[in-house]
């Protein structure tokens, strides 16, 4: 089962490397670069570990990592850039469970992130981060998203932006942020990469009975996900199980 992971970071080329590694040892890894998404992510779903970049979001990591403890003691490791023993103790006092410095190696962040799971959950439980919407149903560990039980047939990267749109119903995503996450290449890429996906992503949905699952258009800004529904029908926003 795929331990779920947040990472935060604001210096996306230099997580390259970490990245692949994660995905090579099979972590799935949620990206965000501020700290309002980070809360946002936090607060409905259920993490098994946190990967935070501290170089370059100093402002936020002290907010971040309150965060992190307020939701259930998520174990985080911090990881610094350079060596800074007064901002090591600062992450440790204000929650981090490890700090590396300077510079560990991607293997070596991947090791001691498995470590800390290990210690801090023995069993991982199947839809513990599971998020739903109406007939939408998507568990991130799984990569798996269904509309009334019916596999919608999404390609990784489709899940991805889908994933994106539920977990902030009626909340408008920006298309930069959903390149970034996705990894599309340039800024012209992205937006092209971004647009198709959303294509397919309505046509699959449509295809299994979501038509009630709108993906809108913002124009030149982005998309969100709504559910149009009968009058006494009640939106779920997210649901997490643990």
């Amino acid at each position: 089962m795929l331990p779920l992971l947040l990472v935060i970071t604001r210096q996306v080329e230099a997580t390259d490397l970490v990245r692949l590694e994660l995905s090579a040892m099979g972590f799935k890894a949620y990206y965000v670069e501020t700290l309002a998404s980070a809360s946002g992510v936090i607060a409905q779903w259920h993490f098994d570990a946190a990967l935070i970049e501290a170089d370059g979001i100093e402002n936020d990591v002290f907010d971040v990592l309150k965060a992190l403890r307020q939701r259930g003691q998520i174990p985080a490791l911090a990881v610094l850039r350079r060596d800074d023993e007064e901002f090591v103790l600062n992450l440790l006092a204000a929650g981090a469970s490890q700090v590396l410095s300077p510079s560990p190696s991607p293997r070596v962040i991947v090791a001691h992130l498995h470590r800390l799971i290990e210690l801090a959950r023995p069993r991982l439980l199947d839809d513990s981060a599971s998020v739903q919407l109406g007939p939408l149903w998507l568990n991130p560990r799984k990569g798996v998203a269904t509309v009334n039980g019916v596999d919608a047939g999404l390609t990784a990267s489709e899940f991805e932006l889908l994933l994106m749109l539920a977990s902030e119903p009626g909340e408008l995503v920006q298309r930069e942020a959903i390149g970034k996450t996705l990894r599309f290449g340039t800024a012209a890429e992205r937006r092209r990469s971004a647009d198709m996906h959303v294509c397919r992503i309505r046509r699959k949905l449509k295809n299994v009975g979501g038509d009630n699952l709108q993906i809108v258009t913002v124009y030149r800004q982005g998309y969100l996900l709504k559910l149009v529904s009968e009058p006494q029908t009640s939106v779920s926003r997210v649901a997490w199980t643990v």
